[in-house]
């Protein structure tokens, strides 16, 4: 096996365990938690660590022969700068849809990608429709600009019900053990409610409320399961080091990614040298609706779920005694630049119009 079949089977793994997540059609209203959210006053939250998973798979690109070969293709549409082949060595990365798609919606899947990689600085590399396939070619890519650029980018933000352990497998889920289906509730003395927390907003800390051991033999919620109607059960995402808990239980999603106007990488970060966090400006309607979420958990905590994974899961306004607006946005930190640079860039653009999987992926020496 040489290295180049190697490096593609980690990115196939890699985009395996992000790619399928639920994506409405485009024009489809996908965000029914939205109905009935009453506008609410509207201030600022600082939160701990996030790092986007995705960005934080290992890939080496090796470099191999002369060109890469594509399967059948048919007309093409380019989206975004000239040829890469202009350029001594060209990354090449081709991408399937997951799931049947138009035309139209891998063109706006290409041009997403394409704004992904612009707002990180890349104007040398292209994103290109060809046939059924979105390519990636350039000479600059990096291997986390790759998987962040690709990656379904879907946020959302869900109540934590409790916390969980780490899955311990069990075969078969019998004798009292999980056999699928509605996830079962959590237990009174391990539910995360204001109670059980019992915040001191002096110190911002709480008791420490253990996790269901009932859900030790439970095992995560897939990706592609992650639908917002429903109650999860969702990995604490590893890149982003220790959270309060290995797993998460969340309640259905009270605010979805198409209420996020824009992002930005901010450096300074309180208290953190070198440190970035990730700033999101939410949409004239999403302001409001977000403060109505912060308010409902107020001195609970809300999990910041990208991909079928917690990014964060802080406590609203721990060091407050009463509510206050967060102005339209939401905060996430720190990290470092590129981090928080390439979360921003996937939280900015929007997810994907279709979900990709990877099908192969080199770096060519042009001569």
């Amino acid at each position: 096996m040489t290295d180049a079949d190697t490096i593609e089977q980690r990115l196939r793994a890699t985009f395996r365990a992000v790619a399928g997540q639920p994506i409405a059609p485009v024009g489809v209203d996908d965000e029914p938690w939205r109905a009935g959210v009453a506008p609410a006053p509207t201030r600022r939250r600082t939160g701990p660590r996030v790092l986007l998973g995705a960005v934080a798979g290992v890939v080496v690109v090796a470099l191999v022969g002369i060109g890469v070969a594509y399967g059948p293709r048919s007309a093409t549409t380019t989206t975004s700068s000239p040829s890469a082949t202009r350029y001594p060595h060209v990354m090449h990365a081709v991408f399937a849809p997951v799931s049947p798609s138009s035309r139209a919606e891998l063109e706006l899947t290409a041009a997403t990608m394409t704004a992904r990689l612009r707002s990180l600085g890349d104007h040398r590399d292209s994103v290109t429709v060809r046939g059924g396939s979105v390519d990636v070619s350039g000479p600059s890519i990096s291997q986390s600009q790759l998987l962040s650029v690709a990656s379904p980018g879907a946020f959302s933000v869900r109540p934590v019900l409790c916390g969980a352990p780490a899955f311990t497998p069990v075969q078969p889920y019998i004798g009292g053990k999980y056999t699928g289906g509605a996830l079962p509730a959590c237990g009174a003395p391990y539910a995360l409610s204001v109670s059980n927390l019992d915040l001191n907003t002096t110190t911002g800390v709480t008791n420490q409320v253990p996790a269901d051991p009932a859900f030790a033999h439970v095992p995560s919620t897939l990706a592609q399961s992650d639908y917002p109607a429903a109650s999860v059960l969702l990995p604490a995402d590893p890149s982003t080091g220790a959270q309060d808990y290995p797993r998460f239980v969340l309640g259905p999603v009270q605010l979805g990614g198409s209420d996020i106007a824009g992002a930005s990488a901010q450096s300074g970060v309180p208290g953190g040298a070198n440190q970035w966090r990730v700033v999101i400006m939410l949409t004239p309607s999403g302001a409001p609706a977000w403060d109505t979420v912060a308010e409902t958990n107020f001195h609970q905590f809300v999990a910041f779920d990208l991909d079928g994974q917690v990014l964060e899961a802080p406590i609203i306004q721990p060091a407050e005694t009463s509510f206050s607006s967060f102005q339209g946005e939401i905060e996430m930190a720190s990290f470092s630049e590129t981090e928080a640079r390439s979360l921003a860039a996937v939280l900015g653009h929007g997810m994907l119009a279709t979900a990709l999987t990877l099908e192969s992926v080199s770096r060519a020496a042009v001569l």
